[in-house]
């Protein structure tokens, strides 16, 4: 039997209807496909731009190559130069030399080279004054008696002086300095401490006798002075001067020595054949044949 039908006498035929839902089929499948196409021209600037930009990562150089081609001159400068990326050489490992540990050599202490004497004398000369010690004594109405023939007459005097005691550093020499390698150390020979300088600061009359004479009191002065000296001298023998001015020389000198030779320092003394020496000035003469009579007290001529 045949699939057409006919109504009403009429000839045309009339389709299945299975024919109707494939006809919807193929209109579905074209909306599809203008779907995607318009999809694909609304997002082909991104495609683009992410292809360009992939090609540019896997070869710039080439990517720029291409891009040229398609473009003026004006553009072309705004393009940036492209700089490839210098060639990496890595840096020599290095080896570093072998330790060298020298040989150990025997340090021998070097023997100490002792000051020169001359140049510890030159030295010494700077400490004269400081080695000086000094004694200021009074004498009171003391009595000067002359006795010149018949003729006698006497007066009372009062009078003050300094007595200085010290050593003679012009006796000093490079034999005064010795060294002893063996115990290092520096020994000063020393001269004997004397009596280096005396002299009357003040004296006055204070009362005189009566003669007919005609003293010369001018010259009574003169002898109390030569007399008082003396006194003076030996006072200041009685009261240690000379053994004061002995330590004070040892302390000074000793540790002047030590500080500038940094070594132990003995100090010695010349042995006295008898009474300190004295300055010409501690031991006056009395002129025109005076003599002094310590029995007496007397200045006789």
């Amino acid at each position: 039997m045949s699939d057409w039908k006919f109504k009403n006498s009429d000839t045309r035929p009339v389709y299945p209807v299975e024919s109707e839902s494939s006809g919807r089929r193929k209109i579905a499948w074209l909306g599809w496909i203008i779907a995607a196409a318009a999809l694909l021209y609304f997002m082909s600037p991104w495609i683009a731009r992410a292809f360009l930009e992939l090609s540019r990562s896997a070869n710039e150089s080439a990517y720029y190559d291409t891009l040229s081609q398609y473009m003026s001159e004006a553009e072309l400068l705004t393009l940036p130069t492209h700089t490839p990326l210098p060639t990496y050489t890595p840096m020599p490992t290095f080896t570093s030399l072998p330790t060298y540990t020298p040989v150990p050599t025997a340090t021998s202490t070097p023997t100490p080279t002792p000051v020169p004497p001359a140049f510890i004398i030159q030295q010494l000369e700077t400490q004269a004054q400081l080695v000086v010690v000094k004694n200021e004594l009074t004498r009171r109405s003391f009595h000067v008696g002359l006795k010149d023939g018949l003729c006698s007459h006497g007066a009372d005097f009062t009078a003050q002086g300094v007595i200085e005691a010290g050593i003679d550093f012009d006796k000093i020499d490079e034999d005064s300095v010795a060294y002893n390698p063996r115990n290092q150390t520096y020994t000063l020979k020393l001269p004997a401490p004397e009596f280096t300088s005396c002299r009357i600061e003040y004296i006055r009359l204070v009362k005189n006798s009566f003669s007919m004479c005609n003293p010369d009191w001018d010259r009574a002065r003169t002898l109390a002075e030569v007399q008082v000296m003396k006194d003076f001298v030996a006072d200041s023998q009685e009261d240690g001067l000379i053994d004061d001015a002995a330590e004070r020389t040892e302390i000074i000198l000793g540790e002047f020595v030590r500080s500038i030779t940094g070594k132990r320092v003995n100090v010695t003394f010349e042995k006295q054949g008898g009474a300190p020496k004295r300055d010409a000035s501690c031991r006056p003469r009395a002129l025109g044949g005076w003599r002094y009579n310590a029995s007496k007290n007397t200045w006789q001529k």
